[in-house]
């Protein structure tokens, strides 16, 4: 006869001399225990041998959610499963389930930790995502969890969402491939879908600007190490991180040559190559101040360590505002890869396209970069004597610095 919800009532608190079970149907029991305790239980056969699994007590469980149990696991049973072995994977699966930030942590330091840009984009979900979904469970993480956080972010900061969207996308990808979550929530998003446009950088230096921006390099307020950093920048059209990661190590004075080590440069990642730059006679007294200023190893830093990411944000205002100061000019604003561009963009008229790029760090393009290993070296010290030269036309001109 099977159980009814007045039967469990009538015994839920009873107490009893021993013991006692009752069937209901499909293989669902119910046990009594002698201080009244009323549990479910599921009793089946597995391979011949009699299996039983416990599915909770009552009331907590009503009669109604037990019988529901039995039905899904008689559908495993029938699957050719043992229901007592898949539920405890199951839970074994939900117990070992990463938090998010667990997740990021380790697929950063697994995949992208050697990269230049690893200690920003672990700072960036620092502060903008573990606070917000970071203890939540990965798996269960799905694309409404993530869109609140990123409509916020996107509202003032549109590279910092583009660059979380970007990674938190890759750490998915990777930890599907290893069976840690089965769905990637960010797969379909990109910043358009946050009114993101991808730009291309177009601000460039003209001659004016140039003779402004050196004019503030030799007279401002700002440091010896922050002048000569600006124009290292422009002069070599290098990527910030190249200079803040450079040691005096990496600077030879007497074969003039400046190595970039692999780590410190964009396309070392993939190549494992260092760029090797020639030094010029014109740029060794702006490198022997910097690196003789210099306590530690790095020589734009006076301790063991190098310069905090970011350092240099606020340098173009900095130079900006010297220029209105002084000139009552308004400089449009400009960042640091700006300089980078405006040397880039001076070079085509000095050099041929392959050696620019290479002189900004550039790969040769397609199996030119296989069958060609020449370094360039003497071609490149060409071009930057060339660029020298310009510079220093530019900035003396009387026309541009009044």
């Amino acid at each position: 006869m099977a159980i009814s919800d007045s039967y469990l009532r009538s015994n839920l608190g009873k107490p009893r001399d021993k013991i006692e079970e009752k069937s209901d149907r499909d293989g669902l029991w119910v046990r009594l225990s002698v201080k009244g305790a009323v549990t479910f239980f599921y009793r089946y056969r597995y391979y011949g041998k009699q299996e039983k699994m416990t599915l909770g007590s009552y009331p907590a469980v009503s009669l109604k959610v037990a019988r529901d149990e039995v039905i899904k696991w008689a559908g495993v049973l029938a699957a050719g499963n043992n229901p007592k072995m898949r539920r405890d994977l199951d839970r074994e699966k939900i117990s070992n389930q990463l938090s998010f930030e667990a997740m990021f942590r380790e697929w950063h330091s697994m995949v992208f930790a050697p990269k230049v840009s690893s200690v920003q984009i672990m700072r960036s979900f620092e502060i903008h995502v573990f606070p917000k979904i970071g203890k939540y469970p990965a798996e269960e993480l799905t694309v409404h969890n993530w869109l609140p956080l990123l409509d916020k972010l996107s509202k003032h900061y549109s590279e910092i969402t583009k660059r979380v969207i970007s990674n938190a996308k890759q750490c998915y990808s990777w930890a599907k491939k290893r069976q840690i979550v089965s769905h990637n929530p960010l797969l379909e998003l990109s910043g358009r879908d946050f009114g993101i446009q991808k730009g291309v950088g177009e601000r460039v230096l003209d001659h004016q600007e140039i003779a402004l921006f050196w004019d503030a390099c030799n007279h401002s307020r700002l440091g010896t190490r922050n002048k000569t950093l600006l124009k290292l920048c422009l002069f070599y059209g290098c990527r910030i991180a190249e200079l803040r990661l450079a040691k005096k190590g990496d600077f030879d004075l007497k074969l003039g040559v400046w190595t970039v080590p692999a780590e410190n440069h964009k396309t070392g990642m993939k190549t494992k190559k260092a760029l090797i730059r020639p030094i010029i006679p014109e740029i060794y007294p702006l490198l022997e101040a910097v690196i003789n200023f210099s306590c530690g190893d790095y020589i734009f830093s006076s301790r063991e360590i190098p310069l905090a990411l970011g350092f240099h944000l606020t340098l173009p205002g900095s130079v900006s505002s010297y220029i209105y100061k002084t000139y009552k000019i308004t400089v449009p604003h400009f960042s640091i890869h700006d300089l980078r561009r405006t040397a880039r963009t001076n070079l085509s008229e000095l050099t041929a396209p392959h050696i620019a790029e290479m002189m900004l760090g550039h790969k040769l393009p397609g199996v030119w970069a296989v069958y060609d290993k020449y370094s360039y070296l003497d071609e490149m010290k060409g071009a930057y004597s060339r660029w020298w030269e310009r510079l220093q036309s530019i900035t003396s001109n009387p026309e541009y610095v009044k």
